[in-house]
């Protein structure tokens, strides 16, 4: 009998760890940002950003307006890009490392002009 319950631990715990984190089907009650404002102020807090999703080298983004939030840690199903989604996590602003020149030209690898980007960690899909 304890083997049984030890394969259902096994099953559960092994499906709760894997996979992609997308289209929980929960409501939330976090803020939709739309706005570079509204994202100043929302920075340390969850939210959701409603856009395109894009494929950027840096990871996915979600774009509204002028808006840009990249999951830093999440990528959407290729279905979605060029589509409407949801992104929902913890928004940060993460500077950007400028790209530099060896001595022999050779640039590394790095954001143009330096910056920084509004970024979502422990990213979902909603």
């Amino acid at each position: 009998m304890r083997s049984i319950y030890l394969v259902m631990l096994g099953v559960m715990l092994g499906g709760a760890c894997g996979g992609h984190k997308t289209m929980s089907s929960s409501t939330s009650t976090a803020p939709v940002i739309t706005t570079h404002d509204q994202a100043r102020a929302a920075v340390g807090k969850i939210v959701q950003v409603r856009g395109i999703v894009q494929r950027e080298k840096l990871g996915d983004t979600v774009n509204v307006s002028d808006l840009s939030v990249r999951c830093i840690d999440f990528q959407f199903p290729d279905v979605l890009v060029g589509s409407t989604a949801t992104a929902e996590g913890k928004l940060e602003v993460m500077t950007d490392e400028p790209a530099t020149s060896s001595p022999s030209g050779e640039i590394s690898q790095g954001t143009e002009d330096g910056g920084s980007s509004f970024v979502i960690r422990n990213c979902v899909a909603r």
